[in-house]
């Protein structure tokens, strides 16, 4: 075993010790096994995604100023009778997302050349997600890990109409008194992405003789490749709830936004309070850049970027609603500041 793994595993076994857990291990492995059982043996499709509009955060016009996220969760025994992947459960995803970029001031859209430009963007993406069998560090703490890969392709720019719907929901207006007069804009193109993330999942089990309250903690890496954006972050999440074990996460790209995925069905009400953070270095990105080929209107882009988010998701039966605080941090020279975007959530099961 390599010395790091050492290291991590006796540092667990500390904390799993000092911390004032009352649980039992043979209820834990129980309640874990169960959780992933479900997931490597369900053939329900599952949704996530979120909302989400700068209208909702600090309330100012920004940069990433809204978009939506959609995915459909297929598990693979839709597909099959055996697992893909030896030792997980595996499920295809598939990812639907909008989202509109606008100037600091939509007033002077295409006046201040040197603010950065509008940008409007639709994508399908198609991902190959798993999880492992959970293995236990010590009788309250299990670790899994998860993998999403996949490719995004996605369009920038005209004829998509979603300045027109952000015009009518959101009054972003240009100096016409419309949103026709968007001479900042970048071109429309063609953009097709690589995306990878993984993460690990220690869970830290909460049950006993009074309310449960379980911990997870999510470290990840996650890299993107190809026209639309190549970075690389790094970041992690932490979770409190009433029920984690048998359950998936997802997150948005554009945001950072969590998004809860598939999880083992439970009666009765449920909570999860999550928070976190991700710092990531960005080599190219086509809506700062001037398009992928670098001939549209652009802003001298930051290498480095820096997001934290807070958020709540309540279930009921088959229903979830969750809202979350996202903060991005300053993307290109000259931003005065960074912003916060607000998230809404619905979960439920087809």
């Amino acid at each position: 075993m390599p010395v790091y793994h050492k290291r991590l595993r006796a540092a667990l076994v500390a904390f799993a010790v000092a911390a004032p857990v009352h649980a039992h291990a043979g209820a834990f492995a129980g309640d874990m096994a169960a959780g992933w059982d479900w997931l490597a043996a369900t053939d329900e499709i599952q949704t996530e995604g979120v909302f989400w509009d700068d209208f909702f955060g600090d309330g100012k016009d920004r940069w990433k100023t809204g978009g939506i996220t959609q995915s459909y969760v297929f598990p693979e025994h839709i597909f099959s009778n055996g697992n893909w992947l030896k030792g997980r459960a595996s499920a295809l995803e598939l990812n639907v997302r909008a989202l509109v970029m606008t100037p600091d001031d939509t007033a002077f859209a295409g006046v201040n050349s040197d603010d950065r430009p509008f940008a409007q963007y639709a994508a399908i993406g198609l991902y190959l997600r798993s999880i492992t069998r959970p293995e236990a560090l010590t009788p309250v703490v299990a670790v899994q890990a998860e993998d999403r890969v996949g490719i995004e392709v996605g369009w920038q720019g005209d004829p998509l109409p979603l300045f027109d719907i952000q015009n009518s929901l959101h009054g972003m207006t240009g100096t016409n008194g419309d949103a026709g007069n968007l001479s900042n804009t970048i071109d429309g193109e063609l953009l097709v992405n690589l995306e990878a993330r993984r993460s690990w999942r220690f869970h830290i089990d909460g049950s006993g003789a009074g309310a449960r309250r379980d911990l997870e903690f999510a470290p990840f890496v996650q890299t993107s490749l190809g026209m639309r954006e190549n970075s690389l972050r790094a970041g992690g999440d932490f979770f409190v709830g009433s029920a984690l074990e048998g359950r998936t996460w997802g997150s948005d790209l554009s945001t950072g936004a969590v998004m809860a995925g598939a999880s083992m069905p439970r009666q009765g009400f449920n909570w999860t309070v999550f928070f976190g953070g991700d710092v990531g270095y960005i080599a190219s990105d086509a809506f700062l850049d001037g398009g992928f080929a670098g001939g549209g209107p652009s802003v001298p882009r930051r290498d480095i970027v820096g997001r934290a988010r807070a958020g709540l998701l309540l279930e009921y039966n088959n229903l979830g609603v969750g809202f979350s605080l996202n903060w991005l941090g300053q993307e290109f020279r000259g931003q005065s500041d960074g912003q916060v975007v607000g998230a809404i959530q619905l979960k439920y099961r087809l």
